[in-house]
């Protein structure tokens, strides 16, 4: 009789990154982990670590010996509810005429072009806490992650540069506070 070697078993990515694959775990729903090459991951494991009130929790990293690549666990986040609340900011600001949704522009075009301490950004926060309050405070909370993100990138790794500002680099952690999934 002969026995097959037991390989581990496939599993399906649960999203995906330019640089890293995140997978679900079958036996910790509160859990993902993003898969990588060491020196991706080294860019962004101490500011993950070091700061979990702004980005996942990080539970533990470990190596996959036949890939060679690393995987860190993370705290998963409700990634859904915050494209949800993408949208709509997105759809109040264009009402306000500072996107124009139908040619390709969203938020992050204005993160990238203006920054977040520019007067536009300043504008926008007034004229939206008029228009509609609780999408100014989503907007501030927005705000307020990407800027603690910048910072946190700026203490660990010594240079300033800006966050991967997304719809897809945001979720909400069990307790309903907004942090930053990549940088």
């Amino acid at each position: 009789m002969e026995l097959e070697e037991l390989g581990t078993r496939e599993k399906e990515s649960f999203g995906q990154g330019v640089e890293h694959i995140i997978y679900s775990s079958p036996n910790k729903p509160n859990v993902v982990y993003k898969v990588g090459e060491w020196d991706v991951i080294n860019e962004w494991y101490d500011i993950f670590k070091s700061n979990p009130q702004i980005f996942p929790v990080v539970y533990k990293i470990g190596k996959i010996p036949k890939d060679g690549l690393y995987y860190v666990e993370l705290e998963k986040l409700d990634t859904e509810k915050f494209e949800n609340d993408w949208d709509d900011l997105e759809l109040a600001l264009e009402d306000l005429g500072f996107l124009d949704i139908d040619r390709g522009e969203n938020f992050t075009d204005l993160y990238l072009f203006e920054g977040t301490s520019s007067a536009k950004f300043i504008e926008i926060g007034k004229k939206l806490s008029e228009y509609n309050p609780e999408m100014y405070n989503f907007y501030v909370k927005l705000l307020m992650v990407i800027k603690n993100a910048e910072k946190a990138q700026r203490e660990i790794l010594k240079k300033d540069t800006l966050v991967d500002a997304h719809k897809y680099n945001f979720g909400y952690s069990k307790d309903g506070k907004l942090k930053c999934l990549d940088i």
